[in-house]
């Protein structure tokens, strides 16, 4: 779907944003209690990650993530995400970005198909569409966008099917909804 106007792009919806923290602890409790946010996944290890949202359909609207202590940036943003509907409009993105030679990283996170790069003034950015699955994140492995749709969904499907968490997307909302309403 297109723009009412005359873009050759599709539309685009914010998605969410990764901050870095300091205090991860602190972090998550002052974004569940003074927001309302819920846990809905976390990672373990050194850099841990905690993924909120506050709507049912969002798997996370905000992730936070330790921040290295060896970190060489300042700013408390990893990324800013935005959504589009298909893997077809994901290309349209995709062809763009490759031919403003700006380098580019494909990858899936299980529960999309996701395409990273850098503006001019070096912020992070991801377009992404989602895959009908859901695994636990944090997941990330490349995928290339020259596969055919089918051979991606097959490919995609065969990386994560034997993960933790791994479910249809549809039936990991159904068992989620319950935590919005606590």
């Amino acid at each position: 779907m297109t723009n009412s106007n005359t873009s050759p792009f599709p539309n685009i919806s914010l998605s969410h944003f990764e901050l870095f923290a300091d205090d991860l602890l602190c972090m998550e409790e002052f974004y569940t209690r003074c927001l309302g946010l819920v846990v809905t996944d976390r990672g373990d290890g050194k850099n841990g990650m905690v993924f909120l949202s506050r709507n049912p359909n969002e798997h996370h609207q905000l992730v936070l993530t330790a921040r290295k202590s060896d970190s060489k940036t300042e700013s408390p943003i990893d990324h800013i995400a935005f959504r589009v509907d298909s893997i077809t409009e994901l290309r349209v993105f995709h062809k763009a970005l490759e031919s403003n030679s700006t380098k580019l990283q494909t990858v899936s996170h299980g529960n999309t198909w996701s395409i990273y790069f850098r503006d001019p003034e070096n912020n992070r950015l991801e377009l992404f569409t989602d895959t009908p699955w859901h695994v636990n994140q944090p997941c990330r492995f490349e995928v290339d966008f020259e596969m055919p749709n089918m051979e991606l969904h097959e490919f995609t499907e065969l990386k994560i099917k034997n993960l933790p968490g791994f479910i249809e997307v549809n039936k990991w909302r159904e068992s989620h909804t319950a935590i919005f309403d606590a």
